[in-house]
């Protein structure tokens, strides 16, 4: 179970008295430079019809920051090129773009891959991704504007699936305790077909569906390990989020993940663990003259089939069925219903399955057809053998009776009141977003709060920290900052800044599509997907111009918060939008414009 835990907003960083912000019709210096190739946003193909595809191809964020360097910024081009930005450079007529890596492209159509996507993990290592199933870990030396070392590729790996497209999300490079290796932690999302999910246990413990959710999200959470100046694969964790993400980071120093979504969610794989609740050694070495039974089998020279029994009302996203050469097991929901080693070896590839009206068939394709099978599973007594499909039938109804008794021993009574009771005022809104603390050790979400307030955009922090997100907190936006593991302290988010009247401003601006903040976070920037640039200084910003005095008592009022307007030149769609303490940066297909928020 989850602690619950909340968010306490500090109350020496909110401003009851905030009047509001003075429309500033001062101009802002704006660079326009046109890039050396041009930015390619993919779109989804005919078959990435669902909202999370929509949200993940239309909400990516072709300019890149870099939390060790608040010189550079990079993005990547339509032909897979890395370039680096020199910030310094921009408001010079000779910008400095240059190209650090070449993304290999393997595929000439990149239909229904998604973009292209980069992460810094450390001072050094980047993760990066062509979109298209291919990881790559990148060796870039320091990422100094000065520093002319081109990119290195240290491992490139296929192990999120050969040409499955998915997008990074956050990296992170920890050393481990003895300091003699690394691990690098990198988060993916995919978002895949209810029927091309690898996992472990049904799919149905989270409400997913063909009908109601045709698409999933998983995030991916992979790791990799440093040893002697070798990158090799270490571990694989696959979570379900059937409502989509808003929100993942890795937790320094890298054991426990910061996941803000909808409920359910929960992990479905690990490449190193089962996560299916395993069989007590009490169910299967039980006596043989007890009558419970939990399969029958039966065999042919040519096949061994097997059935099994469950609720009539089960579908094939309640059972995971696992064939493999000389193994089978089942899942039944997030249950092992039947795992072990067969008696003999079988062909995977002539061996199916079938499900109807309840009722499981597995049929195994003998290799050796000479060989007659004594047992089906090593050590499991809870199966019969029987001459053929009939006898089989005659024991379905003791498999049934057991599992009636069992319902009824659980608590499987009629509910005491009916749904159609409830009034309106009864419910209770179930799109609540939570953030969650996901421990990487036992697989369990160990914290769990519920949002109050809309998410509203996610921000570098400083390195090797998570990055920080804002969340609308009545009409303002705070700055809350995850903490890492190396406290002693209970878990939680760390409130660090506020944005004042940034929930309400943001609930009007209906075209916007992205919202920037700088580190020290003097102002914060709505770009519309065209054209409109919206700005607004907090009173902490220096950079305001004329100081202000109140004219009924003379009294100077000194900073306050303004607001400024700027219309781009430009009739491409915004691509990419960046905010240094310095410079609002925003990228279309063929331009980068520099505007200088801020000269100190």
């Amino acid at each position: 179970m989850e602690q619950l835990f909340e968010l306490r907003p500090r109350k020496d960083l909110l401003d009851p008295t905030f009047e509001g912000y003075k429309l500033s019709l001062d101009s802002l210096p704006v660079y326009k430079h046109e890039v050396p190739v041009a930015v390619e946003h993919l779109k989804p193909n005919e078959e990435q019809f669902s909202f999370q595809h929509v949200k993940t191809f239309g909400l990516h964020n072709h300019l890149i920051d870099d939390p060790w360097s608040d010189e550079v910024a990079f993005f990547i081009s339509k032909d897979l090129q890395i370039f680096k930005i020199n910030l310094h450079s921009l408001v010079s007529q000779s910008p400095e773009f240059k190209s650090v890596w070449q993304i290999p492209r393997y595929l000439e159509n990149r239909d229904g891959w998604f973009n292209a996507s980069l992460s810094f993990a450390g001072p050094e290592l980047a993760v990066v991704t062509d979109g298209g199933g291919v990881l790559h870990i990148v060796d870039t030396g320091v990422r100094t504007p000065t520093n002319s070392h081109l990119w290195q590729a240290k491992l490139s790996s296929e192990v999120l699936g050969k040409n499955d497209p998915f997008k990074i999300t956050h990296s992170m490079l920890n050393a481990t305790e003895s300091n003699q290796s690394e691990t690098l932690s990198v988060l993916a999302l995919k978002v895949e077909s209810i029927d091309k999910v690898e996992s472990q246990i049904a799919l149905s413990v989270f409400g997913c569906s063909e009908k109601e959710t045709p698409f999933i999200s998983c995030l991916e959470w992979v790791q990799y390990e440093h040893v002697d100046g070798h990158w090799s694969f270490k571990q694989l964790k696959r979570l379900a989020i059937p409502h989509g993400l808003d929100y993942a980071s890795v937790l320094s120093p890298g054991k426990a993940l910061c996941i803000i979504a909808r409920e359910p969610l929960g992990i479905i794989f690990d490449s190193n663990k089962d996560v299916a609740a395993p069989l007590a050694n009490s169910e299967i070495m039980q006596d043989e003259t007890e009558t419970k039974i939990a399969y029958t089998w039966t065999e042919s020279p040519e096949e061994v089939t097997v059935w099994m029994t469950f609720d009539k009302q089960t579908s094939k996203h309640d059972l995971v069925v696992k064939i493999e050469s000389q193994a089978l097991k089942v899942v039944y929901k997030n249950q092992t219903y039947l795992v072990g080693e067969l008696a003999h070896p079988i062909s995977v590839g002539s061996s199916t399955w079938t499900l109807s009206d309840g009722k499981v068939e597995v049929i195994l394709s003998k290799v050796d057809k000479s060989l007659s099978w004594n047992h089906l599973i090593q050590s499991d007594l809870r199966g019969r053998k029987v001459l053929d499909a009939e006898t089989a039938a005659d024991y379905e109804s003791v498999i049934n009776m057991g599992m009636k008794e069992g319902q009824a021993e659980s608590g499987g009574r009629p509910p005491v009141f009916s749904s159609e009771q409830l009034e309106e005022c009864d419910d209770m809104p179930m799109d609540e977003s939570c953030i969650f603390r996901f421990d990487g050790e036992t697989n369990e979400f160990t914290h769990k709060a519920i949002l109050s307030g809309q998410l509203l955009f996610f921000t570098q922090s400083a390195p090797g920290l998570a990055p920080a997100f804002c969340l609308r907190h009545d009409v303002d936006g705070l700055i809350w900052q995850p903490m890492g593991d190396e406290l002693e302290q209970s878990w939680g988010c760390l409130h660090t800044a506020a944005l004042q009247a940034l929930g309400y401003i943001q609930a009007s601006k209906e075209q916007r599509k992205f919202t920037v903040a700088p580190p020290n976070m003097t102002y914060a920037a709505l770009c519309d997907a065209f054209s409109h640039i919206y700005i607004y200084r907090q009173s902490n910003c220096t950079s305001t111009g004329v100081e202000m005095v109140h004219r009924p008592t003379g009294r100077r009022v000194g900073n306050i918060a303004r607001q400024q307007v700027l219309n781009i030149d430009s009739t491409e769609e915004c691509l990419g939008a960046l905010a240094t303490n310095s410079f609002l940066l925003l990228l279309t297909s063929s331009s980068l414009f520099a505007i200088r928020v801020n000269s100190d």
